[in-house]
């Protein structure tokens, strides 16, 4: 199995396919990925339930202060 990563650069909206970075390798290039890996049975549902976790969970300082992750909230 293979995880295959989905890239974005800061300031690109995503409107065009070609905004994004793909492949089968991680993007230093990039400022933020989506990995997933193959052969677990990801269905379409399950990565927008994920998506939107990972909306609330950045929405939340509570949450994200103690990570380290440095996120301007």
């Amino acid at each position: 199995m293979a995880d295959h990563f989905i890239a974005l650069n800061r300031g690109v909206e995503g409107f065009k396919q070609n905004d994004f970075t793909t492949g089968t390798s991680s993007s230093a290039a990039s400022g933020i990925e989506l990995r997933i890996l193959d052969g677990e049975g990801w269905t379409k549902k399950d990565v927008h339930n994920a998506i939107e976790a990972f909306m609330r969970f950045f929405e939340n300082a509570q949450w994200v202060a103690p990570t380290g992750i440095d996120v301007k909230l």
